[in-house]
């Protein structure tokens, strides 16, 4: 899960920042200083329209794109106009630092590595990668953390932790100037690290059930088969629940049971439900499905998730949610909403309040945490829920 992320000269963000970075977070254990607000496992984007949220999304988007595809490719695919259009100034590098806590995948603990990516434009404008770090934060022989690199690269070349002992640096060079060191490093499974980074950064799902072309369950000519987890739009959900119905057919009926018994227009529905599947309440249906995914994605961003949805299935979503970053600690949802509802039974250090001032066309976003603000701490702990609290208009600042 994402502890904190800060974007340069991309998009709309000039240099901005949402949660916590590896050497703040070092510092911060070292001294017993608890205020730092990181990123939760339950993330609500909130702010008025064009402030940044769905840019931020598609930053980190961008990001996975690299590392899926690569870098000059990722600029131009799912609709993005090339590299230099996405810059802010487009004679300065863009870069990406992405800070994570996730489970070891030999021990289960938790483990700490930031991911930086900094991409410059040739004298052509197409993108290519000027520089790359891995960071990890690990206790030393004193019992205090110290940040040790994995890997750096500049321009192709640098060093990589040797897999027997990270201390131990070995040359690195890569001969594709488009292609992250990560993309190749972290499909090779000695390094250990790096490739639980890669699947970490990989397994981001943006979902897209509430976007407008998400009309309808079935495309035409959908491929007939099982598939393991939902496509981002959830068009192939008959073929997620044939592969649950071949794969674990008790765990099917269990899932299906489930979700009827949490859908208010579903609860005198048949148990037969794939026959009735275009009768029930699509968008839900599917963020429950998706929810109960066996192979949990790492992240799961969602833009306006209540968008559709009656007030009850707002509560519903909204409980499912919480109920998913419980049950699996090392997994995120970042949602965006305009929708005091679905935030009611958050705590203030789990809303990120995105601003703008307008007063040029890029790079003048802010994005603070609820938390900062101590009267909307009081308010919370004197029992207000969120949702009344921007109601109340004390999220947003004041205006002249």
């Amino acid at each position: 899960m994402l502890l904190g992320c800060e974007i340069t000269n991309f998009d709309v963000f000039d240099n901005d920042k949402a949660g916590i970075l590896i050497e703040e977070s070092n510092e911060a254990v070292k001294n017993g200083d608890k205020s730092l607000l990181s990123l939760k496992n339950l993330n609500a984007l909130i702010g008025r329209n064009s402030t940044g949220k769905t840019s931020f999304m598609g930053c980190l988007a961008y990001l996975k794109d690299c590392l899926t595809h690569n870098c000059a490719d990722a600029s131009i695919i799912k609709g993005r106009p090339g590299y230099l259009n996405l810059l802010i100034e487009d004679n300065k590098p863009s870069v990406f630092k992405m800070f994570f806590k996730m489970a070891d995948s030999k021990t289960g603990l938790p483990k700490y590595i930031q991911y930086e990516l900094t991409l410059d434009a040739s004298k052509y404008g197409s993108p290519f990668i000027k520089e790359e770090k891995v960071l990890i934060s690990i206790k030393d022989d004193n019992g205090e953390y110290v940040i040790l690199p994995l890997l750096d690269c500049k321009e192709g070349r640098g060093s990589i932790a040797s897999p027997d002992n990270i201390r131990n640096l070995m040359p690195l060079d890569v001969n594709d100037e488009h292609l992250p060191a990560l993309s190749l490093y972290g499909k090779i499974t000695q390094y250990t690290d790096l490739c639980d980074l890669y699947r970490e950064i990989s397994t981001w799902f943006f979902c897209t059930f509430s976007s407008e072309e998400q009309s309808s369950y079935f495309t035409e000519g959908n491929a007939p088969g099982g598939h393991k987890h939902l496509n981002s739009a959830g068009t192939n959900v008959i073929n997620v629940l044939e592969y649950l119905k071949l794969s674990d057919p008790d765990g099917y009926d269990q899932t299906i049971e489930d979700i009827r018994s949490r859908i208010p227009a579903m609860k005198k529905k048949k148990k037969n439900l794939p026959v009735d599947l275009a009768e029930s309440p699509d968008k839900l249906f599917l963020y429950l499905l998706l929810l109960r995914d066996r192979d949990p994605r790492s992240t799961i961003f969602i833009e306006t998730p209540d968008m559709g949805l009656y007030h009850d299935m707002v509560d519903v979503l909204s409980d499912e949610m919480r109920d998913y970053s419980i049950r699996n600690r090392f997994s995120q949802i970042i949602f965006s909403t305009h929708n005091p509802y679905i935030i009611e039974t958050l705590s203030p250090k789990e809303i990120w309040i995105f601003e703008r001032s307008f007063e040029k066309d890029e790079g003048d976003v802010s994005i603070r945490c609820a938390a900062e603000d101590e009267l909307v701490n009081e308010l919370f702990r004197q029992g207000v829920g969120m949702g009344a609290i921007w109601y109340g208009g004390h999220l947003d600042k004041e205006e002249g």
